[in-house]
């Protein structure tokens, strides 16, 4: 399951990048908009630069804005980078947690649907879900 600090992550995200015009943005004025805590939101913001997705700049004119360009942040990272976990179950990952993984059928379940789903979440960046924001649909092949 995605967790809430993934679901609001992204949608800061977006909101950054619907409104950073080249210059960095108020994490207050994101958490604003999109309804947010503010100490929430710091939370997911340092992690996030901390992964290098973001960048923030002090003073004046200080917020933050993206560490690179949004056609290289993929929804896999941010859920890397926010989430504890991103697999389904341990034996995914650690397949040695369990005694019966060597001839679990569940696990070749949950090792194949984690599979699709990392490759829907690289495929999908936060510039083709700008584009889908915005009417136009992005061209990505979910499960091929």
């Amino acid at each position: 399951m995605i967790s809430t600090r993934s679901r609001y992550g992204l949608r800061a995200l977006l909101d950054l990048a619907g409104h950073t015009n080249g210059e960095p943005v108020y994490l207050r004025d994101i958490a604003e908009r999109e309804n947010i805590s503010p100490r929430y939101l710091e939370n997911i913001f340092t992690r996030l630069r901390a992964a290098g997705i973001l960048k923030s700049v002090k003073g004046r004119r200080g917020g933050f804005s993206f560490g690179r360009e949004l056609s290289r942040i993929s929804l896999l990272d941010i859920i890397k980078t926010l989430e504890d976990t991103v697999f389904f179950t341990e034996c995914v990952d650690a397949p040695d947690e369990c005694e019966k993984s060597s001839d679990c059928v569940s696990r070749e379940v949950w090792v194949y649907l984690d599979h699709r789903i990392r490759k829907v979440f690289s495929a999908l960046t936060l510039e083709s879900l700008l584009i889908k924001k915005s009417g136009k649909i992005p061209e990505i092949i979910l499960l091929k």
